[in-house]
């Protein structure tokens, strides 16, 4: 999987920057959970789609906490 953001950008970002990331990342991941679990059937090649863009954005979830952590932020 590719990830969403460089490694190099997120240690640029500013700390809010940063935080705002986080909550697009995270609103969007469950707003696609929730289209997944409510309007797509499980077996679909749409669901793979979105099942694979929700890993996407958990990944860059994760990006982002990690580097707020090396910066010791706090969300």
């Amino acid at each position: 999987m590719k990830p969403m953001y460089d490694d190099g950008d997120l240690a640029a970002m500013d700390p809010l920057v940063l935080m705002k990331n986080l909550d697009h990342v995270r609103m969007t991941s469950r707003r696609l959970s929730y289209i997944l679990q409510q309007q797509v059937h499980l077996y679909t090649p749409a669901a793979n789609e979105l099942r694979q863009r929700i890993d996407s954005y958990a990944e860059a979830e994760r990006q982002i906490e990690a580097e707020m952590g090396r910066r010791q932020l706090r969300v």
